[in-house]
């Protein structure tokens, strides 16, 4: 076989097909795939996430200038309440954290307005002053640390908390106690809304009871206000359990 320049063996040149126009196609392909649906596959999922507020009763009265004025602390929580989605209380010892029902304001500063909204309905009164006041302002002060606050996945309900309710001036305890209440709603995961509502309702009850143990404090009385729904007992002067009777 006779050589030629550039192949000294004399042997046919292969040639190797250029893959740049297979690529090409693929290219021109995906494009023409992304106008017809529109890019549906790279768009991001829409969020299903809600955002929730604690509720305060319903006013019913107007208020009075023959009430006591209260101080309302800062509220205390336990660190697993500092998360801004919904505790769901899985064991005695096991938290977990719905992704889909949030807080849309921090707890503590929910349950101080709440709470304060509650003690002003059931006490008659608009003299409720938060977290900062003079001594010379107000009649009590109470002070509330909440150690469980939360709904399991049936959708019950649990508020436990430590109270105190002080002379002005934060030095001499009048009464403290320990509240511990209960309350049955929907499942989280299927009404988020009334599992909220299961929460704020037990800040309800807690308010009956806080509201009760103060007018006891400021003005005691072989009964409580007739304004007041009981709905605990107070064991001594100095420390109070608060159950739903």
């Amino acid at each position: 076989m006779k050589s030629t320049p550039g192949n000294p063996t004399g042997r046919s040149a292969i040639r190797i097909p250029s893959s740049r126009p297979i690529v090409a196609c693929r290219w021109l392909a995906l494009g023409v795939c992304l106008s017809l649906t529109g890019c549906g596959f790279l768009k991001p999922s829409p969020s299903i996430a809600r955002h929730f507020v604690l509720t305060p009763l319903p006013l019913t009265e107007q208020p009075t200038a023959s009430v006591p004025a209260v101080g309302l602390g800062q509220i205390r929580l336990p660190a697993y309440l500092l998360n801004s989605s919904l505790a769901v209380r899985k064991g005695v010892n096991e938290i977990g954290y719905s992704q889909s029902i949030l807080w849309a304001e921090r707890l503590d500063a929910g349950i101080q307005r709440v709470l304060a909204a509650n003690l002003a309905t059931l006490l008659h009164t608009r003299q409720v002053r938060l977290s900062s006041w003079r001594s010379e302002d107000v009649t009590v002060e109470v002070y509330v640390t909440v150690e469980q606050f939360d709904v399991d996945s049936s959708g019950q309900g649990v508020l436990i908390v430590r109270w105190r309710i002080l002379a002005p001036g934060g030095e001499t305890i009048l009464r403290a106690g320990e509240s511990r209440l209960k309350r049955q709603g929907p499942e989280p995961e299927k009404n988020p809304a009334g599992a909220i509502e299961t929460l704020s309702g037990l800040l309800g009850d807690l308010g009956n009871g806080l509201a009760q143990a103060v007018v006891e404090t400021v003005r005691p009385a072989p009964h409580a206000s007739a304004s007041v729904k009981a709905v605990g007992r107070v064991v001594s002067p100095r420390i109070g359990v608060l159950g739903r009777g």
